[in-house]
Order: structure tokens, then C-alpha cells, then sequence
């Protein structure tokens, strides 16, 4: 069984519009983490399925013409509208409102820099162009912050995703995308820890 292999098999038919398509849709519909997303790219990739630099500029671009659409939507939604979307996805992702708020109020007072930093942090990467939107973030420094931070995010997971495969040889894709991400979720889990401890020993010091 190899579903991954299948799913990419497919993807692969319409080329690199398959793959802008796959990074635009990522960007409404988190079904799996991007990084899996990406990381399944990068085996595909290596397996000569897309060429490395077709298979990094479609990724690129679709999830910066999914950023500009999410953008565009909290703009046309008004500020309301936008507001309750946001505080309900975070909601339903485990984020209380209160850390919603300090977002928009970090993102609005930093643009450019937070723009590329939110795109390296799960969950706040595909809330950030909302967030964006819901201010009226001047759209050229946002989409600058955010084109970089794409760039950083996608090349490295693919680049996971390419190595691997080289490295391993595996047949299947789904197996090793499986194997990749179960590390990749660990990494993560181990930085949120560390984060969450060194952030409160800064508070105690503080105090």
C-alpha cells in the first residue's frame, strides 16, 4: 500500500500547475501538517517525479497565491467578519482568543519582520494573512515579509523530504514520509517544550 505514492502519482499529471494548485489548497485545507506536505514533495523529488527547483517554485508560489487569497478574503470580510474567523480557527486549533489578540498586535506593530517570522510557526503561518488582512497591512511589505519566509520554510522541508530519499533509498513514499514526520514531529514537540521553559524562566527572572 502506498497512498502517498498514488496522491503524488496524480499531482504529478498536471505538472508543476499540480503543484501550485497543492500549495494554494494546503493553505485552506490543513489536512496534514505543511511540513508533511512539503517533506512528500522532496521524496517525490528525488524520485524523478519534478525536477528540485520545479518542484521548490511551484510549492513557493502556490502558498504565496494561498497567502494573497486569505489576504484578500479578511479584506473583502471587513474587520468583524475577519475577527470572529480568526478567533474561531484558533479555537478550533486549541488557541485561546487572548493569544489571538497579542498576535495581531505583534504582527501590526512589526510587519515585515513577524510576516516572515509567523511563516516558520505551524498554525500561525496560515493565520498571519488574515491577520494581515484584518489590519490593512500594506500589501507589498507583508507579501515581502512573507515571500521570504515561504522561502525558508518550503526549501527546507523539501530539502528534508529530497535528502531523505537519497539517503534511504526506500521504494515507498508513504512509508518514508511517515518516518520523516514522526521526527519532525518530535523535533517540534521538543523546541515547543524548550520554548515554553526557557519562556518562563524569563518571566520568573522578570518577577
Amino acid at each position: 500500500m502506498d497512498p502517498l505514492g498514488a496522491f503524488i502519482d496524480w499531482i504529478a499529471r498536471y505538472g508543476i500547475l499540480g503543484l501550485v494548485c497543492l500549495g494554494a489548497l494546503e493553505r485552506f485545507v490543513p489536512i496534514l501538517p505543511s511540513y508533511a506536505v512539503l517533506v512528500a514533495i522532496g521524496i517525490a523529488a528525488a524520485n524523478g517525479e519534478w525536477t528540485v527547483l520545479a518542484a521548490f517554485t511551484g510549492a513557493v508560489c502556490g502558498s504565496l497565491i494561498g497567502c494573497l487569497l486569505l489576504y484578500w478574503l479578511a479584506l473583502a470580510l471587513g474587520r468583524d467578519r475577519s475577527y470572529r474567523l480568526l478567533t474561531g480557527t484558533g479555537r478550533m486549533a486549541g488557541i485561546p482568543p487572548a493569544r489571538v489578540d497579542r498576535w495581531i498586535v505583534s504582527l501590526q506593530a512589526r510587519q515585515r519582520t513577524l510576516a516572515f517570522g509567523a511563516q516558520l510557526v505551524p498554525v500561525v503561518r496560515l493565520m498571519a494573512p488574515v491577520i494581515a488582512g484584518l489590519f490593512r497591512a500594506e500589501t507589498g511589505r507583508f507579501m515581502a515579509g512573507t515571500a521570504a519566509g515561504v522561502i525558508v520554510w518550503n526549501g527546507l522541508f523539501l530539502g528534508v523530504g529530497y535528502a531523505a530519499a537519497r539517503l534511504s533509498g526506500a521504494a515507498n513514499p508513504s512509508a518514508l514520509a511517515l518516518q520523516v514526520l514522526v521526527v519532525l514531529v518530535a523535533v517540534e514537540t521538543l523546541c515547543a517544550v524548550a520554548w515554553r521553559w526557557f519562556t518562563r524562566g524569563t518571566r520568573s527572572q522578570a518577577a
